[in-house]
């Protein structure tokens, strides 16, 4: 379109040079390339118009685009502190409820096995559970109207660990207690008839394995933590005093040649052929070098 102008410009000058007498024809032709002059001036200038046309199209995308990263950040994290929220209340339920479990064990235990218990002792750990649910209930109360409900739910976790390690630490003096309670009983017993009754040191192996798997799920910081880990310690050094030992798997690769009961678990992040117990509900005990327990345990594996 641009050189069709230009074109009809040259061919009036031309038109007009045939017609007109020099001076005349002079001034025609500067009034031509006048016009010409304008023209081109007037092509660069439409160029640089859709140049800058073109250039905030192009930051008006970039907006876009932005506007639109900025919009899937903002679900995600949204949806990630959600995920947490009730990741982080379904584990308080699920302490709680572990903790009433433990509770009723502990006293039916005590009922059938441990015959020198007070009744102070009982009342207890019934008031240590009052006093977990209670802060259960206050801290709930609180999660429903605060801000900032991870933080809570958190602070809320770290109450109900620091109750399951006082309930956990007040099991272990019982048991161990009982211990020596039936180490008396078994004194006095050898002397009339030696029998051997393996049923408490099993019951107690049993106790020990599910306190240690609680311990490694928890923050060592929580209260009592360290407390609980030494009487664990203890009572198994006295264990060991009396001819048990306790045998756990955790962490170690499986074999077929393993004396337990096994249930297997797939999971293909593993590397291929890898095989590890990653958990254990009941311990292998052996007493005086002979097994009297076959351990149960879980095995991840990919092959």
């Amino acid at each position: 379109m641009n050189k069709v102008i230009l074109s009809l410009l040259l061919l009036i000058g031309m038109t007009c040079q045939a017609e007109v007498s020099n001076p005349e024809l002079q001034r025609v032709n500067e009034n031509v390339e006048i016009l010409r002059l304008q023209f081109e001036n007037l092509i660069g200038e439409n160029k640089s118009l859709k140049r800058d046309v073109s250039n905030l199209q192009s930051v008006v995308e970039s907006l876009n685009t932005r506007l639109h990263t900025v919009e899937t950040k903002s679900d995600s994290i949204y949806n990630a502190l959600m995920s947490e929220v009730i990741s982080n209340t379904e584990l308080a339920n699920a302490n709680h409820a572990a903790a009433t479990e433990r509770i009723q064990v502990v006293e039916t235990y005590s009922k059938n096995k441990i015959h020198k218990l007070t009744v102070w002792g009982v009342w207890a750990i019934v008031l240590l559970l009052i006093i977990a649910i209670v802060v259960y209930i206050i801290l709930h109360r609180n999660i429903t109207n605060s801000k900032d409900a991870i933080s809570t739910i958190k602070d809320v976790q770290n109450k109900l660990e620091e109750e399951s390690v006082k309930l956990d630490t007040k099991l272990v003096e019982l048991l161990d207690n009982q211990i020596q309670t039936e180490k008396q009983i078994k004194q006095s017993v050898s002397k009339v008839a030696p029998v051997l009754d393996h049923t408490l040191a099993l019951k107690l192996a049993d106790e020990i394995t599910r306190i240690e798997k609680n311990l490694s799920r928890m923050d060592p910081s929580v209260k009592g933590y360290k407390p609980l880990v030494k009487a664990i310690e203890r009572i198994k050094d006295n264990f060991k005093a009396n001819g048990y030992e306790i045998v756990t798997y955790i962490g170690q690769p499986y074999n077929e040649g393993m004396r337990v009961n096994a249930d297997f678990v797939i999971d293909e992040e593993l590397p291929e052929g890898t095989r590890t117990i990653t958990s254990v509900s009941k311990p292998q005990v052996h007493y005086n070098g002979e097994l009297i327990q076959k351990a149960t345990i879980t095995v991840t594996q990919n092959i």
